[in-house]
């Protein structure tokens, strides 16, 4: 990341002890927390932050980049446990929290941020998720102060052989201009038109199919997505099926004629 957040003097007592004393969890919760944060899936694009309600944490391979990145030293990371069982972890103050966000959610194009919160006698849930495109549950923290700056630009890209040529098509969102768009092209192997049409559009993120397997296609439409400076976000094949097409405008369209809501990339 290019942004590095300062720290207040005395915020991270005993950093040279390996325990993650800010947490005062007793045993069972220490446990408990672990084995929670070890069930998730692991994914390096994702930025896992969980909230203390005074402060937040990350944890594994994600304090480590945090600590590296932002605090710029490891002797932050402390640990949850003993032995190889042991969880890293960093905490943030609210400061930081904000500034982790902004530095990989608006300057940045490679990770999405996922934050969790307890639930009292129901344990850890899924509260917000945002990515370089799909900012809108952290817009209070990203543009706090009156900071306002332009909305990304998100995209849908779907690749299509009809009569042994290769059809692309784009669908594209932007909310500042509350505009939507969509055209199909025939493209090359390499796609070259498509990356004119992504840099054009300056989408900040490209949501392209899963693949079952991974395919020399398929990489070489996330190498054009990651050279026009923008995230490939992957969801389920069948979520690109044109059949509800007109429905989904029209309940889009309703929604934001009826209300005094801004468009967001979210509602799509």
């Amino acid at each position: 990341g290019k942004a590095t957040g300062s720290v207040p003097k005395g915020e991270m007592a005993n950093t040279g002890e390996h325990q993650l004393h800010d947490l005062n969890l007793n045993e069972f919760d220490k446990k408990g927390f672990i084995n929670y944060f070890r069930s998730l899936p692991e994914d390096p694009k994702i930025l896992r932050v969980f909230n203390r309600k005074d402060f937040f944490s990350v944890h594994g391979d994600d304090a480590t980049f945090v600590a590296r990145t932002f605090y710029k030293t490891t002797t932050v990371v402390k640990y949850l446990g003993h032995g190889e069982s042991a969880l890293a972890g960093v905490t943030l103050n609210k400061s930081l929290f904000e500034t982790v966000l902004r530095d990989l959610l608006l300057e940045g194009t490679e990770r999405t941020v996922e934050l969790y919160e307890e639930i009292p006698r129901q344990g850890w849930r899924l509260a917000k998720s945002a990515s370089p495109g799909k900012l809108g549950a952290f817009e209070d923290e990203l543009y706090r102060g009156g900071e306002m700056a332009e909305a990304p630009v998100v995209a849908a890209v779907r690749v299509a052989v009809k009569a042994e040529q290769r059809h692309v098509g784009v669908a594209y969102v932007n909310p500042t201009t509350r505009e939507m768009g969509a055209c199909e092209f025939v493209d090359d192997e390499q796609f070259c038109a498509l990356e004119a049409v992504i840099c054009q559009l300056g989408a900040k993120e490209c949501v392209v199919p899963a693949e079952a397997s991974p395919s020399p296609e398929g990489r070489r439409l996330r190498d054009v997505v990651a050279r026009c400076g923008a995230l490939a976000t992957e969801r389920k094949p069948s979520e690109f099926d044109a059949r509800d097409l007109e429905d989904d405008l029209a309940r889009l369209l309703a929604k934001h004629d009826n209300a005094d809501t801004s468009f967001t990339a979210a509602d799509v």
